[in-house]
């Protein structure tokens, strides 16, 4: 397989701080006197700020505290993390492998930008990556595939010859539109028959990438 490129999402892929969020979430909604529950917050996984927001008021109402709810989970899940990301397992194999092959590789997160590079730093996985798109640095999240074709320009690479590594139904989604080869490593969400046509692959972990490229 020609691999040009290999494009990171960050949540759920690299870091397992899927289920952190989803908790703080539902805990801040309880807070203010709203019921958030794991397949509302689900909505959210693999979106933007500006796509979350469309997706709850749709879903709870135009009245519905977004942004005030949003900022202060957000700032609890930035303390929380200020001081250890927890990795997914064979993440550090695998980028050790990519940076001895030679390929280069980016972050495509629908994260803001600070708390992207606060992950990575405090994880020690910055400098292996020589890439970063954001969530608040793309006009269309995924599932769309700016995210994806943005880290694909920052590389010099052509999109169809990039590996994409998701966790999420948007990721994979923004991936295939992209035109690269997504490869699905389930996190909280299981594949369906659709990731199933959409993904490149789907394989159990993060090691299994490194024999598949």
């Amino acid at each position: 397989m020609s691999v040009q490129a290999v494009l990171f999402d960050m949540d759920g892929l690299m870091f397992d701080t899927e289920r952190l969020a989803d908790g703080m979430w539902i805990e801040t909604g309880a807070n203010h006197g709203f019921t958030i529950t794991p397949s509302d917050v689900a909505m959210l996984r693999g979106v933007n700020r500006a796509m979350g927001k469309k997706l709850f008021m749709e879903h709870f109402g135009e009245d519905f505290p977004y942004d005030m709810l949003l900022d202060e989970t957000v700032e609890k899940f930035t303390a929380s993390l200020a001081k250890h990301v927890p990795l997914r397992p064979y993440l550090m194999e695998l980028l050790t492998e990519l940076e001895k092959r030679g390929i280069p590789t980016a972050v495509g997160s629908s994260t803001n930008r600070v708390l992207v590079e606060q992950n990575l730093r405090v994880a020690g996985v910055e400098k292996h990556f020589q890439a970063i798109v954001a969530g608040d640095e793309v006009k269309n999240s995924k599932p769309a595939p700016e995210v994806f074709l943005k880290c694909a320009e920052k590389l010099g690479a052509d999109p169809a010859n990039c590996i994409v590594l998701e966790d999420s139904y948007n990721g994979i989604r923004a991936g295939h539109a992209a035109g690269c080869k997504a490869i699905m490593i389930p996190d909280m969400d299981p594949p369906t028959p659709e990731m199933e046509q959409l993904a490149f692959a789907i394989l159990p972990s993060l090691r299994e990438v490194i024999d598949f490229i």
